[in-house]
């Protein structure tokens, strides 16, 4: 582990489980990323709902807090299935277990599930992070 709490890619095992990471989704919270990805529609606004997407980078951000990943690192698939509505107030909590680690000559695969349940204990998010990662430096 690293002095931030973070763990390196080589050091992670099928079954390794992140810390979880919550989230409270205040407006403003919302509102950066509404304008990150230039959604002006008021369907999100006017039932202070928050976009789904929006959970998935909270989620993803959790993770990437979580591991250092070396450089050249491609986040390569995601499959994803959306459960309930999150909503401007909900706190959201973030759970990721690596579930896939291949080594190949120089391919590095990695899989990570992803589990995100609100206050209530309800999931709203699941699904499957896919990443490619290049062949570790030689010393």
């Amino acid at each position: 582990m690293t002095e931030q709490g973070q763990i390196e890619y080589y050091q992670l095992t099928v079954g390794y489980e992140f810390p979880p990471r919550s989230y409270h989704l205040d407006s403003s919270m919302v509102s950066l990323y509404l304008e990150a990805v230039g959604e002006f529609s008021h369907l999100y606004r006017q039932d202070n709902l928050v976009p789904p997407m929006a959970v998935t980078a909270f989620a993803m951000s959790a993770l990437s807090q979580a591991v250092i990943m070396p450089p050249g690192t491609i986040h390569v698939s995601q499959e994803l299935d959306f459960l309930h509505l999150v909503r401007v107030g909900d706190t959201i909590t973030c759970y990721s277990r690596v579930s896939r680690k291949v080594d190949r000559g120089g391919l590095r695969l990695m899989n990570t599930d992803i589990t995100v349940l609100n206050q209530n204990q309800e999931k709203v998010l699941t699904g499957r992070v896919g990443f490619v990662l290049p062949e570790p430096e030689k010393e």
